[in-house]
């Protein structure tokens, strides 16, 4: 897997903290240069984030990846899920079908794999924007489950997302596009390279290798999805900390003016500056 992490170039970031307590192995070295920490301070292995990418959607990746990092008060590795990099490692072969909306259709579903089948990761849409820290959602975390999601009840009316892309229906939806996956449980051992580049969307989308107890539940405002959850006034629970522009983000001409644009193409102008600066 190591030598694999290489050949995909997979360019994470990490965010160091001290005494983190996330659920992740501890480590007594600095992970940048592997020698043994002199403050005395806890490092521990950054928490995986696998993040869908498409080409023609880099900018929400970028910005995604950067509202992680900016929140986070525990070690984060953000790792974008790239196909072109997948087939050339020979990791993914499938072809691409037509309801397919984005490259990570399929691929998402290699986060174990890609995790070493070890820990806990998470895989999220690109279209996501976090508001919230992320320690908070890994304090959710139970090793009952193999898998946990905001398991939403949700069927689009519109018969186009995004760019054009055809909109489908179907059970679970929504669940997979932000899954916190228990790596080493062995019922997700399944999830080979071999079984995602064969097996049908309704037994990767609806999670089918798992029984329905297997599926923890994570509170909707981590997968908040614009134009379906509505924030209520003064009840704070209803608040979103994860953003999900499942139709569109305003990094589409057609979605520019859609519900929380503000808030996204301010955090963009934010990483475009932060990123200017990082260059001068």
């Amino acid at each position: 897997m190591e030598k694999l992490a290489a050949d995909l170039n997979l360019n994470g970031s990490e965010v160091r903290a001290v005494n983190p307590s996330c659920k992740s192995d501890s480590m007594s070295m600095n992970l940048s240069n592997g020698k043994v920490n002199s403050n005395n301070a806890t490092t521990i292995k950054p928490f995986k984030v696998f993040v869908g990418y498409d080409p023609r959607e880099d900018l929400a990746y970028e910005v995604c990846r950067y509202s992680i990092l900016k929140r986070s008060s525990i070690p984060v590795e953000v790792i974008p899920i790239k196909q072109s990099e997948l087939r050339q490692t020979g990791v993914y072969w499938r072809e691409r079908g037509k309801l397919e909306s984005t490259e990570f259709s399929f691929s998402r579903f290699l986060t174990p794999y890609l995790a070493n089948f070890e820990g806990w990761a998470m895989f999220v849409d690109c279209d996501f924007l976090y508001l919230g820290d992320i320690k908070e959602l890994c304090d959710l975390i139970d090793d009952n489950y193999a898998i946990m999601c905001v398991q939403h009840d949700y069927a689009p009316k519109e018969t186009t997302k995004m760019d054009g892309a055809i909109q489908t229906v179907y059970p679970r939806k929504n669940w997979s596009s932000m899954v916190l996956y228990n790596c080493g449980h062995q019922k997700n051992q399944v999830l080979t390279p071999e079984v995602v580049n064969s097996e049908s969307g309704a037994f990767l989308h609806r999670f089918q290798w798992l029984d329905d107890d297997e599926i923890g539940e994570i509170p909707f405002e981590w997968n908040f999805l614009v134009g379906h959850n509505k924030v209520v006034e003064n009840d704070p629970t209803s608040d979103p900390k994860a953003i999900h522009y499942t139709l569109g983000g305003p990094w589409f001409e057609a979605w520019k003016n859609c519900e929380f644009a503000d808030l996204w193409l301010n955090e963009c102008a934010e990483y475009r500056r932060k990123a200017l600066e990082k260059n001068v």
